[in-house]
């Protein structure tokens, strides 16, 4: 067992920070990791309590927080608060994990006094489906197109799309808080954001270079999907292509007939793989065309976890 750590969770009050804590609550279970002390932290005021295992911790005011208090902290759910405090933290000798994207660190092993940061989700539901795909051969193209939960934001986003569908329901006007255009009912492209870029970068760095990618938020609120297509130097058969699936530790390939077959965001939720369905192959066996399926919150969570225990 690792030794025990006191930590700090910033943006305690979000359901990305309650994925986190679930984690957490069964690494503790299975006695492979150990907590001294948690911290949850908030800059919202009505914020409340959390829950760890059979433990009610009540949330503390971000602003207020002693760091040195702490040798860890993991940011989530709230980009502004990770903008704000990361740096702050770590001048205190804590080791940040960010789990927001919203600051300039390095992804690697957490240090005390450094700020680390996990690949975006769909980084890396792509590479590792475009890493199995490499195990057959060379790849001459790769693309994909990302549906993105609207999690991905924050809990601002879940707020805003519950209250939109609340307008439109009440043939109200509809507040686009923030966005340009509305995410009820809707599928908004993203490339503005600057996350296309971000996602090319960190593919890129793990030695997946791709082709095209477009990447739209739609009205889910948990649970990403991602459709990949690959092109291979030679001709691949569908065995094959099922057996490097199957092969790949991140990586589930549902097979199954009728509804049982179909994978949807819904059905990733609380696993800690990414799902891999509808795996299609064209006729003269070199492009290959896969749907991806994962929990936008579980898989950084559980990859948090297992980098405290390495602080």
């Amino acid at each position: 067992m690792s030794k025990a750590l006191s930590v700090a969770l910033v943006g305690a009050d979000t359901p990305a920070a309650q994925t986190v804590l679930d984690v957490l609550g069964e690494m503790l279970a299975d006695m492979s990791f150990a907590i001294a002390a948690l911290y949850p932290l908030s800059d919202d005021e009505d914020a409340g309590t959390v829950e760890l295992r059979d433990h009610v911790l009540p949330v503390i005011d971000v602003e207020v927080f002693d760091w040195s208090t702490v040798e860890a902290a993991v940011f989530v759910g709230v980009p502004e608060l990770a903008s704000k405090y990361a740096a702050q933290a770590a001048q205190a000798n804590v080791a940040v994990i960010d789990l927001t994207g919203a600051t300039q660190s390095k992804v690697g092993q957490p240090r005390r006094g450094q700020i680390v940061s996990l690949p975006h989700v769909l980084t890396s539901m792509v590479s590792a489906t475009l890493a199995a795909f490499k195990t057959l051969g060379q790849l001459d193209f790769a693309a994909a197109t990302a549906m993105v939960s609207v999690s991905e934001d924050g809990k601002s986003a879940i707020e805003a799309l519950s209250m939109q569908t609340r307008q439109l329901f009440a043939q109200q006007e509809v507040e686009l808080a923030g966005y340009p255009k509305r995410l009820a009912f809707n599928v908004l492209p993203t490339a503005q954001r600057g996350e296309e870029a971000r996602i090319h970068t960190e593919l890129a760095a793990a030695g997946h270079a791709i082709n095209s990618l477009t990447v739209s938020r739609v009205p889910v609120f948990f649970g990403h999907a991602v459709s990949v297509t690959a092109h291979f130097a030679a001709p691949q058969t569908m065995a094959a292509l099922e057996e490097a699936i199957h092969g790949a530790p991140a990586l589930y390939l549902l097979q199954g007939s009728g509804a049982v077959g179909i994978a949807t965001p819904q059905d990733a939720i609380g696993g800690d793989k990414v799902w891999a369905n509808q795996l299609q192959l064209s006729e003269d066996g070199r492009t290959a065309t896969i749907w991806l399926v994962a929990d936008n919150a579980r898989l950084p969570a559980r990859a948090a976890a297992l980098l405290l225990a390495l602080v």
